[in-house]
C-alpha cells in the first residue's frame, strides 16, 4: 500500500519538477516572441513548484512510515534524524531548494530573475544524482554526467508541451506556428540526445543482457518504447503539424492540440514507469 503510494507520488513530484525547471527553460529560449500566453506559462510553472514543494513534503513524511512499517514511524525523531543526512535528506532538499527558486523566478519576467531561475534549474536537476542507482554506481560520476543531459532536456521537451496547448490556444495562428516551428527545430536535435543519454545511463547501470529479463528490465524495456513512440509523435508535430499550423489552418491547429494532449499522457506513462522502477526495484534484481 506504502510503496504504491510513494510511486504515484515519485511519479507526480517528477512531472512538477520537469514542468517547473521547463516553462524556465522554455522561456529563457523563446520569451520574446510571446505575447499574451507569458503570463499563463508563468503561472503554470509557478503552480507546478509550489504543487512539487507540496508533494516532496509529502513524500518526505511518508518515508518514515515506510521503512518502519508503521504511521508511527512518523513521530521518530530517530528516523528523522537517519533521512535528514541521508541521501534522500540531501536530494529532497535540493529539489526543494531548486523548486523554491524557480517559483520566484516566475513571478517577474526579467533577466535577472531568468537567471536565477536557470540556478534553480541546476538544482532540480542535479538532486536526482545524490540518490538512488546513480549514487550507489562505481561509475557515479559518468552517470551523474549523463543523467544530467537527460533530465535537462528532457525538462525542455516536456515542460513545454503544456505552454505549447496554451500558446496555441491564446496566441495567433502566426504566432503560434512561428513559435511552435522554433520550438521543433530545437526538439528534432536535442530529443534524441534525451534516448542515447538514457542508453548510455542503461549500460552502464545493467549488471548484464540478462537484466532485460528481469522487472527492473521489463520496466525499462517498457518505457523505452513509450519513448520511442514520443519520438514518432515529435517528428509529425516537426514535419507535418507544424508547418501547417503556421499557415494558419484551423483544422491543423485542432490536431496539434490533440497530438499534444497525446504526447503529455505518454510522458505521464513513461514517468510511472520510472517512478516504479526506481522505487521498487533495482538492475541487480
Amino acid at each position: 500500500m506504502l510503496d504504491s503510494l510513494v510511486v504515484l507520488l515519485r511519479a507526480a513530484i517528477f512531472a512538477s519538477l520537469l514542468q517547473a525547471a521547463g516553462v524556465v527553460l522554455l522561456l529563457g529560449l523563446f520569451k520574446s516572441n510571446l505575447t499574451v500566453s507569458k503570463h499563463p506559462i508563468c503561472l503554470l510553472g509557478g503552480r507546478a513548484a509550489f504543487f512539487g514543494i507540496f508533494l516532496i513534503l509529502a513524500r518526505y513524511l511518508i518515508e518514515p512510515a515506510r521503512l518502519t512499517g508503521s504511521l508511527a514511524g512518523i513521530f521518530d525523531i530517530s528516523i528523522h534524524e537517519f533521512l535528514i543526512t541521508s541521501n534522500l535528506g540531501a536530494t529532497q532538499f535540493l529539489r526543494l531548494l531548486g523548486l523554491i527558486i524557480v517559483g520566484i523566478s516566475l513571478r517577474e519576467s526579467s533577466d535577472i530573475r531568468q537567471r536565477i531561475g536557470f540556478f534553480g534549474v541546476i538544482l532540480i536537476v542535479s538532486s536526482f544524482s545524490f540518490m538512488g542507482h546513480t549514487a550507489a554506481s562505481e561509475q557515479r560520476w559518468i552517470i551523474s554526467i549523463l543523467l544530467t543531459i537527460h533530465l535537462l532536456l528532457a525538462a525542455f521537451w516536456f515542460g513545454a508541451l503544456v505552454p505549447l496547448r496554451l500558446i496555441s490556444s491564446l496566441e495567433t495562428a502566426k504566432i503560434a506556428g512561428r513559435l511552435i516551428g522554433h520550438f521543433s527545430k530545437v526538439a528534432v536535435y536535442t530529443v534524441p540526445l534525451i534516448l542515447l543519454a538514457g542508453f548510455g545511463i542503461t549500460v552502464l547501470l545493467l549488471p548484464s543482457i540478462n537484466s532485460l529479463r528481469t522487472p527492473y528490465g521489463i520496466l525499462l524495456i517498457s518505457k523505452t518504447v513509450g519513448f520511442i513512440a514520443l519520438m514518432g509523435v515529435a517528428a509529425l508535430n516537426k514535419f507535418k503539424l507544424g508547418p501547417s499550423v503556421a499557415t494558419g489552418s484551423e483544422r491543423s491547429l485542432k490536431s496539434f492540440k490533440r497530438v499534444v494532449s497525446f504526447e503529455i499522457l505518454l510522458i505521464v506513462l513513461v514517468l510511472t514507469l520510472t517512478a516504479t522502477m526506481t522505487t521498487l526495484y533495482s538492475p541487480e534484481h
